[in-house]
């Protein structure tokens, strides 16, 4: 399978609201991780913006896609460079931390360059209430950004505060796609109302054994259509209304998998707005994350060999 997508999907400008969290992101690459109580220096030190909703809604707008994120930003030092990338890409924002002490989080990425994985470790949980929107579109997005959008994806980040728009969504016609990197409060309820769930092999319902075959069977269950298992290197295991498929995942040298699920699932958005077809779209997006870990960064795919050019080109 060649790693580098050969086809694009149908050519148009596709809307989708991505809701969830925002972090700053500082990656220190290491040539291994250092042992506890030792020092070490870089190979490579660079801080960008981060968070599943936020790298999926960049990778989106990269593939020429209109995005809008809700998510927290708010204030702090570490404010200013992610909406300065935000406003440099062309992507909406509805900031649930505004007017709020909420401070725009740090996390630290560890990234091993003999293996390009990678090691967070996130500040303490915010305690600081938030903006809570409510379930008219209308009176929460910006006018200029017109209706509901055909596909709305949420990381399961701010669940409460967004937990009504999500519904009025849903209600006015839009699938809504679930990023589900892991178990999280809630998760039960918005699956009875999800299109597709994307989940990682670490994804587990409690009290059940985390297979693919029961985060099959679970989300099935909850009237989900489109259920798929991603598994790192290993192919994606796919569930369409019951027809089981598998992705083949390219073979590479990993630089940096960091944001490589993100990736996917803003490729996925990207092509299922236009297509609302699973399978196709979640085979395109794997070969756009797979590119993704060739080079260091969410977004450094989208200038190799003239890519960008040529999804525009479609």
């Amino acid at each position: 399978m060649n790693p580098h997508p050969e086809t694009a999907p149908p050519t148009n400008k596709p809307r989708v609201l991505f809701v969830g969290r925002t972090t700053l992101d500082a990656l220190y690459r290491l040539d291994s991780l250092p042992d506890e109580d030792t020092k070490t220096y870089a190979r490579e030190l660079r801080a960008a913006p981060g968070g599943p909703a936020l790298n999926a809604a960049i990778t989106h707008a990269l593939l020429g896609g209109q995005a809008m994120l809700v998510s927290a930003v708010g204030g702090g030092q570490w404010a200013a460079p992610v909406l300065d990338e935000l406003n440099r890409l062309g992507v909406s924002l509805v900031d649930l931390g505004a007017g709020t002490p909420y401070e725009t989080p740090l996390c630290t990425v560890l990234l091993n360059s003999r293996n390009g994985s990678r090691t967070i470790v996130n500040p303490p949980i915010s305690q600081v209430p938030l903006r809570r929107l409510g379930s008219s579109w209308t009176a929460e997005m910006p006018a200029s950004w017109g209706p509901v959008p055909p596909v709305v994806l949420c990381d399961g980040f701010f669940r409460e505060e967004t937990a009504a728009l999500l519904t009025g969504c849903k209600s006015a016609g839009a699938a809504l796609c679930l990023d589900s990197g892991s178990w999280k409060p809630g998760t039960g309820e918005l699956a009875e109302m999800l299109t597709a769930s994307i989940c990682s092999e670490r994804f587990s319902v409690p009290g059940e054994s985390g297979s693919p075959d029961t985060t099959f069977a679970w989300f099935a269950a909850k009237g989900v259509p489109h259920i798929a298992v991603t598994r790192g290197a290993q192919s994606i295991l796919g569930w369409d209304r019951g027809r089981r498929f598998e992705v083949e995942v390219a073979r590479i040298d990993a630089i940096d998998t960091l944001g490589a699920g993100d990736v996917l699932h803003g490729a996925f958005c990207h092509h299922f707005a236009r297509s609302r077809e699973f399978e196709p779209a979640l085979r395109w997006a794997s070969q756009i994350a797979t590119l993704s870990c060739e080079s260091l960064g969410v977004q450094a795919w989208a200038s190799q060999a003239s890519f960008a050019a040529q999804v525009e080109a479609g």
